[in-house]
């Protein structure tokens, strides 16, 4: 009987150990190293690597009775080695193989004495717990009680895994963040132009694989494809039209595009979609006044505006008291409340004049004795959200 408790200690006492030793260095990764790689690569790790709890039970048997079961507790730390293989950190004895693209897995086990390989089959679950259950196998018995071996004893372990990090946070917060660094879809606003053409930054549509417009005469039902006619990259300017079969045109556009520079203390409005993710699809609106006919560092191909603006403002229209386009928004003050930036329309008149051959420039103000109410209620069918995507 005794023999038996100091052979169950003796195991217990190899896996304690080497969770002992999770601070010790190897080569060619030691624990710290592994938690910043688990930190770092959270999205593209297996479900299975990880930082573990496991809770150990162990009995023994034979043939005639069941001795009482001890229970230990221990850290395990799994992760793909260079070669593709699910290692356990410090452990030589375990290794686990991934059955397909399946939550289903082998956990193997090398008895070195009896040079004996066990394996047993398991689901990890929510990608976060597991069971296994193994005994020793009979020759590793024999090998390692040499003269005390009985027939008939058996020793028994049943292990369970909680993962304990990266945490179920972790995993939602990294595929947060990198959707805010590097989105799929993104928006932004754009205006109307004739023929089909439409107005946004540069910065809005650069990388976008497919560009789509929405809220044409006021209907945020459909969409419409537009391609890319033209751009500025250093004026932040991208000149689009849309492409789409289903597009019967704008109809009269009720402004006028002025490209002669406006005087400082001009009221001003900004109409666009700015953080349609929680503020939604309604336009929103704007007012302020023309602060500087420089912009940032003194950018004379800009203004400086006190019209609030927002993420998804960006290639919006920029209108003067009565109606005039004078300016697209392009970017805003992140050290300055109510400091925003917008491009002077004689840089657009500049692009289209070097890409097209005919006028696509509005002419006609039909608003300019209208209030503000009137001109928003007229202007905002024609002023869309850009949708773009990768």
């Amino acid at each position: 009987m005794e023999q038996i408790k100091k052979l169950l200690f003796i195991f217990v006492l190899i896996l304690v150990s080497s969770a002992q030793e999770l601070s010790a260095q190897i080569s060619p990764t030691n624990v710290q190293e592994l938690m910043s790689y688990f930190e770092s690569h959270i999205q593209s790790l297996d479900p299975i690597e990880g930082v573990y709890d496991v809770n150990i039970e162990q009995w023994g048997e034979n043939a005639y009775q069941e001795f009482p079961s001890e229970t230990t507790n221990l850290t395990m730390l799994v992760y793909k080695n260079v070669n593709g293989e699910f290692k356990v950190f410090k452990n030589d004895q375990v290794t686990i193989k991934k059955i397909g693209n399946t939550p289903v897995y082998n956990y193997n086990l090398f008895w070195k004495g009896s040079n004996v390989t066990d394996s047993k089959r398991f689901v990890l679950k929510e990608s976060t717990f597991f069971d296994v259950k193994y005994s020793i196998p009979d020759r590793q018995l024999r090998y390692d009680m040499g003269r005390n071996y009985q027939a008939g004893f058996k020793v028994h372990f049943k292990c369970s895994f909680i993962k304990t990090y990266p945490t179920v946070d972790m995993y939602v917060n990294d595929i947060e963040d990198e959707n805010i660094k590097n989105p799929k879809e993104w928006s932004g606003t754009g205006f109307a132009l004739n023929n089909g053409y439409v107005v946004t930054n540069y910065h809005v549509i650069e990388n976008a694989k497919s560009i789509s417009i929405k809220g044409i005469k006021g209907d945020f039902t459909p969409k419409y494809n537009a391609i890319i006619i033209a751009t500025d990259k250093y004026n932040d300017l991208a000149l689009l039209q849309i492409s789409d079969n289903n597009f019967k045109g704008f109809g009269s556009i009720p402004y006028n595009v002025k490209t002669s520079v406006s005087d400082v203390g001009e009221d001003v409005f900004v109409l666009g979609y700015p953080l349609t993710s929680t503020m939604g699809d309604e336009i929103k609106l704007t007012t302020g006044v023309i602060s500087s006919k420089t912009g940032f560092q003194g950018d004379v191909s800009l203004y400086q505006i006190s019209a609030p603006i927002q993420p998804g403002n960006s290639g919006g229209p920029l209108f003067d008291n009565k109606g005039n386009l004078i300016g697209i928004v392009n970017a805003k003050h992140k050290d300055a409340g109510n400091v925003g930036y917008a491009i002077k329309t004689s840089y657009l008149k500049n692009l289209i004049e070097s890409s097209i051959s005919n006028s696509i420039l509005p002419n006609n103000n039909q608003i300019a004795g209208q209030p503000l109410t009137g001109k928003v209620k007229n202007l905002k069918n024609y002023v869309f959200m850009i949708i773009c995507s990768k």
